[in-house]
């Protein structure tokens, strides 16, 4: 009888990880793009949540506010 070994190669574990590599390098400079980006974008709304708060306040008592 023969007998039949089951699993993977060296080589075929090693090309597996270098294509796990590959794609966590592509990958990782992207989400690091995207992360910036909903920061700036947090940010700008919350410039313009203030900006209207203002508008508002001064709407009702036809100043802005001192401090």
């Amino acid at each position: 009888m023969k007998s039949v070994k089951k699993g993977f190669t060296l080589i075929e574990l090693l090309v597996v990880v270098a294509i796990i590599a590959i794609l966590a390098a592509i990958a990782i400079p992207q989400f690091a793009k995207y992360r910036q980006n909903a920061y700036n974008s947090a940010a700008n709304s919350d410039i313009r949540n203030a900006k209207t708060a203002l508008e508002s306040y001064f709407a009702d008592k036809q100043e802005y506010p001192a401090d």
